[in-house]
């Protein structure tokens, strides 16, 4: 058999599931089914209002969610990270609900919207797949909720600075830290002094290692029960998507 030319045994579509309902014939039947793209940092995925015509699985670097108030202002939703499914929120409209900027280097896959659909029509085993994604998605929006509801300030900057971990990754390398404390502070609702003091801390605390926006976990065990998570928890699955 020809090889696909959309690669598709090394495409991260597969490897979170998305397509896993079919086999690769059906996948590389569909010309262009799956989309590679790359953006450079401040280049946007897709803007909020925009035509949802693309759904998209980051395959490497950070995006900032976004969403833009009425009265100008813009409010962080979140960070995707490697692994992350972007622009699904916006699967049964017609524009996306908010913007995906990249904050690094961005190389995603991509699937149009019209060909999802038409996957699922014919292939249960996909739909469910989807739910599933779905479902995680929805348990990501609670555990922001209840970050802001219920946290103290510095276990919110530790579940924070634990949502840059890719699922599945090691804590232990050097990690982007892609967002100014003023962003860091609205997506948290805290103040950016609050912000700033609490990584102060536990950088004097030698749990992160800060420099030239980056940061490095040095005590995982103590940044866990700095952020309220139990020792039975694993916390990378809060913010997994796939």
């Amino acid at each position: 058999m020809t090889p696909c030319e959309c690669a598709v045994a090394d495409c991260l579509l597969c490897e979170a599931r998305l397509l896993s309902g079919l086999a690769e014939q059906q996948v590389c039947s569909v010309p262009g089914l799956i989309l590679r793209e790359l953006r450079a940092p401040g280049e946007f995925l897709f803007h909020q209002g925009g035509p949802s015509r693309h759904l998209y699985v980051l395959k490497a670097g950070y995006v900032k969610l976004a969403a833009a108030l009425p009265d100008g202002r813009e409010q962080v939703l979140g960070i995707g990270v490697e692994g992350n499914l972007l622009g699904f929120e916006g699967f049964s409209q017609e524009v996306f609900p908010y913007s995906a900027q990249a904050l690094t280097p961005v190389h995603v896959c991509g699937v149009r919207r019209t060909d999802m659909t038409r996957i699922l029509t014919g292939n249960p085993k996909v739909t469910l797949d989807v739910l599933r994604v779905l479902n995680a998605e929805l348990e990501r929006s609670k555990a922001l909720i209840m970050d802001l509801g219920l946290r103290t300030a510095p276990e919110r900057v530790a579940s924070f600075l634990l949502s840059l971990l890719p699922p599945g990754r090691t804590w232990e390398r050097e990690l982007p830290l892609p967002l100014k404390r003023r962003e860091i502070a609205e997506m948290l609702g805290l103040r950016e002094e609050t912000v700033s003091r609490v990584i102060a801390g536990l950088r004097r605390e030698r749990v992160i290692r800060t420099r030239q926006g980056k940061v490095q976990i040095l005590d995982f065990a103590r940044l866990r029960s700095q952020a309220g998570f139990s020792p039975a928890e694993v916390p990378e699955s809060r913010f997994a998507t796939a």
